[in-house]
């Protein structure tokens, strides 16, 4: 069994607490809570837990390159956000036109890319044409020639006609993407070329109708661990899609799983209170908070970095 034992949580009873990424230059946990607006980081050796509110739902974010400067998924579009200085240089409008879809899951690709989806947050999926429905992009800045505008950052429209984007996570080279529609319970494996383009894909994984695969990431070994919203666990699966096994977490909804800490030894949870009733919220205090895991082996990998051009800030 890779999770050793259970060692502590993060009491911070988060509504929506996703996009959970270990930072190791600044040896500190980094998640949102969407729907509160709120960043948080927790530093590993102090303990230290800091809150920063926002002026938009933060639904996605990566590092970059730029010591303290995120690349911010924001529910309405990208934007540059130092979150020590709390400046923001926005970057694009995202789906600017089409009232029925948000910003979502996203992750930044070894080759420095940046990925992210959209999901239906107003209206019937069901009923919506597929240009109202959600979508995948990717993102970057290599095609920039020099003192070109934020604005011109180059994005790319992948897939369509998507319900919740979700799961987003790479191997080590980039050539394999993981990415799930949360609501059609599947997750699939994308064989990428050289520049990012979609080659192949096939069905990677499929759950019960009670369990929503949500964020994911993956391991040095190349497995891959996914939050199943609604099954109270996390799965691991290897790069086959073989289900390895589940490790129970004392939620419903376990949101995003990042591996990390100072010797990559560390599995987090990030997990939700939205949408319980009261009576399941009772028998579920820790619904919210941030659990933490003592790992067999080091299996954690470094998160990959946007590299943002000097002329794009201003």
């Amino acid at each position: 069994m890779l999770v050793k034992q259970f060692l502590y949580q993060i009491p911070c009873q988060n509504i929506l607490g996703e996009n959970v990424l270990w930072c190791t230059q600044e040896q500190a946990l980094f998640w949102t809570d969407i729907h509160n607006k709120l960043l948080h980081i927790w530093h590993f050796d102090t303990q230290i837990h800091q809150t920063i509110s926002l002026p938009y739902k933060l639904a996605t974010f990566a590092f970059t390159e730029r010591k303290e400067w995120l690349m911010a998924g924001f529910e309405q579009g990208l934007a540059l956000f130092n979150y020590k200085t709390r400046e923001m240089q926005w970057v694009a409008d995202i789906e600017k036109e089409n009232p029925h879809t948000r910003m979502n899951d996203g992750k930044c690709d070894p080759k420095g890319r940046y990925w992210f989806g959209t999901m239906v947050s107003n209206g019937d999926y069901a009923k919506l044409d597929v240009k109202q429905q959600g979508a995948l992009y990717s993102a970057h800045f290599d095609s920039l020639p020099e003192g070109s505008p934020i604005q011109q950052v180059h994005i790319e429209h992948t897939l369509s006609g998507i319900h919740i984007s979700n799961g987003l996570c790479f191997n080590t080279d980039a050539s394999v993407m993981y990415h799930s529609d949360s609501s059609t319970h599947k997750v699939y494996q994308y064989e990428l070329d050289e520049d990012g383009y979609i080659i192949d894909q096939r069905l990677f994984a499929k759950f019960e109708k009670h369990c929503f695969p949500d964020g994911a990431c993956v391991d040095t070994q190349g497995n891959v661990w996914i939050a199943l919203w609604g099954g109270a666990c996390v799965v691991c699966l290897n790069s086959e899609g073989q289900e390895l096994f589940r490790y129970p977490i004392p939620v419903t909804q376990g949101a995003c799983v990042a591996i990390g800490g100072p010797n990559m030894d560390h599995l987090f949870i990030t997990s939700a209170q939205e949408n319980l009733p009261k009576a399941q919220l009772a028998k579920q205090p820790r619904a919210g908070n941030v659990f933490v895991y003592q790992l067999s082996d080091k299996l954690g990998r470094e998160e990959s970095r946007i590299t943002v051009p000097d002329s794009s800030f201003v």
